[in-house]
C-alpha cells in the first residue's frame, strides 16, 4: 500500500472504531456506531449500538439488527478526475465507478468493510461530510398486509417451506400490489357485497348478473382487499376485480369481448369437461379471444389466464382448446411441497405452474359469504396467475400480451428439479410436459418487467394446407411422416398445427412435432377418446420458446391400439415469434440474477458453429475494442464471465454464470459476442 494511503487509513480506523469490531460509520442518514460481525468482508451484517439513543432515565435500546454494511463508498461530487486521484492513493485497487442513472453520483469499492469505512472517513475532508458516506442496507419491515388469515395462505407465504409459494413477498414489498390494474374474473358471477371483495370492484368493467361461490374464491385468490385488518389477502390486492359471465357460446364470445378497455387481464378457471376427450371452440369464441388478445387495453392485448385442467395423466392442455390457445396462459397447479397436483394436466401448450390444493394443503380465500381453506385445482392456480400478472401491469404497463407471455416464461423457477420430465429446448431452456416453463415466481416477474425490452413485431411463417391422404397404419409407431422446410428464421413464441384425420377412435391417435433444433412436442396421445376425427383440430406447443424457425419441422401421426384405423387427410404448421433484433444477428436474455445462484443466460441468432462468449461490466455502458475479433463491445471495463460456447444448429445456446454470494444490490451488464458480431446489451442488480 502506498505509504500516503497507509496513513490516512490508519488514521480514519483509529478514530472510527471504538473497540475491535465496532466502528462509527456515517451511513447517509445519520453517523452511528456499529458492531461488525466481518470486517474484512465485502458485505457484513452488523448490530447498531444505541448509546446515543438513550431515553430520558438513561435507559440505552438494545442494539438495532438487520444492517448490512458493504466496503463501498457513495460519492456526490462534479469533480471525478480528483476522485479517482484520491481513491487511487487513499486505497488502491478501489474501483471509481457512476452510479448507474444517478447523475454526480460515484461509488468507490474499497474491497471489504474495514477498508470502506476508513475510506469515507479519509474522503470527507475533499468532499464535505454530507456528500461522502458508506453504502448500507437498513433494516427493512416486511410491509405485509394484516389481514389475519394471511398466515393461512401459504401459497402466498409459505412459512413451512419458504421456497415453495409464489416468492411474492418481494414485491409486496417493492410496492407492486396490482394498483391501477382491472382483473376480469369470467365465471358463474362473484359476490360484490364480500367485506373482503367490495372494495376492490369495478362496476364499469362488469357485466350484470348473479353470484358464486366458485367465481367469488377466484376473485379473492386474485384480488381481495388487502390490509384492512378483515379475512385474507389476493396476491394483486390492490387491484380492482370485475366479473363477467360464461355459459352459451355468444354469452362466453360476449365475456370475452367485454370492456376490454376497463379490463386488462381475464380469468377463466373453467373449461370443457376434463375426460380426455378433444374439444372445439366455437368461430364467435375463437374470434373474441384473438381480438381481445390483439387489440384490447389500447393495442397492447388483454391477458386471458386459464386454468390448465384438472384431468390428471388422462387428459391434456391441449384437448381444451381455451387453454391450449396461443393467446392465453395456461396455468397448471402444484401443491405446497412443489410437486405436481395429481390432478393437473400435461401439456405441450402448458404455459407455466402456481400454487394450489393437491399435495396436503388447500387454498385459503373467500367463498361465497365468507371464507374457505379447501378451494384448489387449476382453478385457483389460475387467479393466482392473474394476480402476478397484475402486479406484473403495474411494474411495466407497456407490456403486450406477448411481452408477459414472455416475462412469466423467463422469470419462473424450476420447481422439483428431480423430476426426470424436465428437458431443455434448443435454446437451453428448461421446460416441462408437467410444469410448463415452471412456476411462477412473482418478485423475479415484476423485477423482469421493470427492464424488460418490448418484443418486436410478430412474425409469422405457414407451410400451408399440405396435402396427405394416407392411411394411418393400425397399432404402429412408425406411424406416418411428413416434414415441412421453414426458410424463415423466427424466433420462435408459439407453434401451431392444424391437423384433419379421419378415424373412428381418435383417442388410439398420436401427434408429434419435432423442430429444427431437435425439441419434440407431443401434441396427443393414446387415451379412451371414442370421439370421430379432427376436423381442423388446432394444436399449439409452447416449448419451442427462443428456438430458431428455421429449418425442417417433421410431424408424425401414428396409431398408438388395435382395433380400428382411419386417414390423415392434411396438415398446416404455423410458426409464430419475432425477429430479435430487428435484421438478424446475436440476441440474449435472462432472468435477474439472484445471489449466491447460478444465472442461465440465453442467446439466439449465433452463427452455428462458431464460438461466443458472454462478458460482464460492473462499470456500465462504455466503448471496448477487442482486438481478437475486430469488435468493439458496448460496456466499460468489460469482464469475461463465460465461454466459449459454440453456438448450436438453430443459433441458439446458453451461458451458466455463478453470482457471487455476497453480490446482491450490485448493477451489472451483459454482453454476448462471436466473430460475426455482438449482441444487444442487459442490464439488471443482483438480487
Amino acid at each position: 500500500m502506498h505509504i500516503l494511503a497507509s496513513l490516512f487509513l490508519a488514521a480514519a480506523l483509529q478514530t472510527s472504531s471504538a473497540s475491535p469490531g465496532t466502528f462509527l460509520v456515517d451511513t447517509g442518514v445519520g453517523v452511528g456506531l456499529f458492531e461488525v460481525t466481518d470486517p474484512a468482508a465485502a458485505v457484513s451484517p452488523a448490530l447498531r449500538l444505541n448509546d446515543d439513543l438513550a431515553a430520558k432515565d438513561g435507559t440505552v435500546p438494545a442494539p438495532t439488527a438487520g444492517w448490512d454494511l458493504s466496503g463501498r463508498v457513495l460519492v456526490e461530487t462534479d469533480d471525478a478526475a480528483l476522485l479517482v486521484v484520491l481513491a487511487s492513493e487513499l486505497a488502491p485497487g478501489s474501483r471509481v465507478s457512476p452510479l448507474d442513472g444517478v447523475a454526480g453520483f460515484w461509488l468507490v469499492d474499497a474491497g471489504s468493510v474495514a477498508e470502506g469505512i476508513a475510506l469515507a472517513a479519509a474522503l470527507d475532508g475533499s468532499f464535505g461530510d454530507a456528500a461522502v458516506y458508506l453504502d448500507v442496507r437498513q433494516p427493512h419491515a416486511p410491509r405485509l398486509p394484516n389481514d389475519p388469515m394471511l398466515g393461512q395462505q401459504w401459497h402466498l407465504i409459505n412459512n413451512s417451506n419458504p421456497l415453495f409459494d409464489v416468492n411474492i413477498e418481494g414485491a409486496w414489498n417493492a410496492g407492486f400490489t396490482g394498483a391501477g390494474v382491472v382483473v376480469g374474473i369470467t365465471d358463474g358471477g362473484v359476490n360484490t357485497s364480500h367485506p373482503d371483495l367490495a372494495a376492490n370492484f369495478n362496476s364499469a368493467g362488469s357485466q350484470g348478473g348473479g353470484s358464486s361461490s366458485h367465481g367469488s374464491s377466484c376473485a379473492g385468490v386474485a384480488a381481495a382487499v388487502g390490509d384492512n385488518g378483515v379475512g385474507v389477502t389476493g396476491a394483486a390486492y390492490g387491484a380492482q376485480w370485475s366479473k363477467q359471465y360464461y355459459g352459451f357460446s355468444s354469452s362466453s364470445a360476449s365475456a370475452f369481448a367485454y370492456r376490454n378497455d376497463v379490463n386488462d387481464i381475464k380469468n377463466n378457471s373453467w373449461g370443457p369437461s376434463d375426460n380426455g376427450r378433444i374439444h372445439y371452440m366455437t368461430s364467435a369464441e375463437y374470434n373474441a379471444i384473438e381480438t381481445a388478445a390483439t387489440t384490447g387495453r389500447q393495442g397492447l392485448g388483454t391477458i386471458f389466464c386459464w386454468a390448465a385442467g384438472n384431468g390428471g395423466l388422462n387428459d391434456r392442455v391441449e384437448y381444451d382448446p381455451y387453454a391450449a390457445s396461443r393467446y392465453t396462459l395456461a396455468i397448471g397447479a402444484i401443491g405446497n411441497l412443489d410437486t405436481r397436483s395429481s390432478y393437473n394436466e400435461q401439456g405441450s401448450s402448458m404455459t407455466v405452474v402456481a400454487q394450489s390444493s393437491g399435495n396436503t394443503l388447500g387454498i385459503t380465500t373467500t367463498s361465497s359469504s365468507g371464507y374457505t381453506s379447501g378451494f384448489g385445482g387449476t382453478s385457483s392456480a389460475s387467479p393466482l396467475g392473474a394476480g402476478v400478472v397484475a402486479l406484473v401491469l403495474e411494474a411495466n404497463p407497456a407490456l403486450s400480451w406477448r411481452d408477459v407471455t414472455g416475462v412469466l416464461i423467463e422469470s419462473a423457477r424450476i420447481n422439483h428439479p428431480s423430476d426426470p420430465d424436465w428437458q431443455q429446448n434448443g435454446t437451453g431452456r428448461d421446460v416441462s410436459l408437467d410444469y410448463g416453463f415452471g412456476s411462477i415466481d412473482a418478485t423475479a416477474a415484476v423485477t423482469l418487467a421493470q427492464s424488460w425490452t418490448s418484443l418486436p413485431t410478430e412474425q409469422t411463417d405457414v407451410s400451408g394446407v399440405q396435402a396427405v391422404n394416407q392411411t394411418i397404419p393400425d397399432n404402429n409407431p412408425t406411424g406416418v411422416v411428413r416434414t415441412w422446410n421453414c426458410a424463415q428464421d423466427i424466433t420462435l413464441e408459439a407453434v401451431e398445427v392444424i391437423v384433419n384425420i379421419q378415424h373412428t377412435y381418435i383417442g388410439d391417435v398420436e401427434v408429434e412435432l419435432v423442430a429444427p433444433s431437435g425439441t419434440v412436442s407431443l401434441l396427443t396421445k393414446q387415451r379412451s377418446d371414442g370421439t370421430d376425427n379432427m376436423n381442423d383440430y388446432r394444436l399449439t406447443s409452447l416449448r419451442h420458446w427462443g428456438e430458431s424457425s428455421q429449418g425442417t419441422w417433421t410431424l408424425r401421426v401414428s396409431d398408438r391400439d388395435p382395433g380400428t384405423t382411419g386417414t390423415w387427410e392434411d396438415f398446416e404448421i404455423k410458426v409464430f415469434g419475432h425477429d430479435a433484433v430487428g435484421g438478424g444477428g446475436l440476441a440474449i436474455s435472462a432472468p435477474p440474477a439472484v445471489a449466491g445462484q447460478t444465472l442461465s443466460v440465453y442467446f439466439t441468432g449465433g452463427v452455428s458453429g462458431q464460438n461466443t462468449w458472454l462478458t460482464y461490466s460492473l462499470a456500465g455502458i462504455g466503448s471496448t475494442f477487442v482486438p481478437q475479433l475486430g469488435l468493439t463491445l458496448d460496456l466499460a471495463s468489460p469482464v469475461l464471465a463465460a465461454g466459449p460456447v459454440q453456438v448450436n444448429p438453430t443459433g441458439a445456446g446458453a451461458f451458466t454464470v455463478p453470482v457471487p454470494a455476497n453480490a446482491a444490490g450490485r448493477s451489472y451488464w451483459l454482453q454476448a459476442l462471436e466473430a460475426a458480431g455482438t449482441s444487444n446489451v442487459l442490464s439488471g442488480t443482483v438480487q
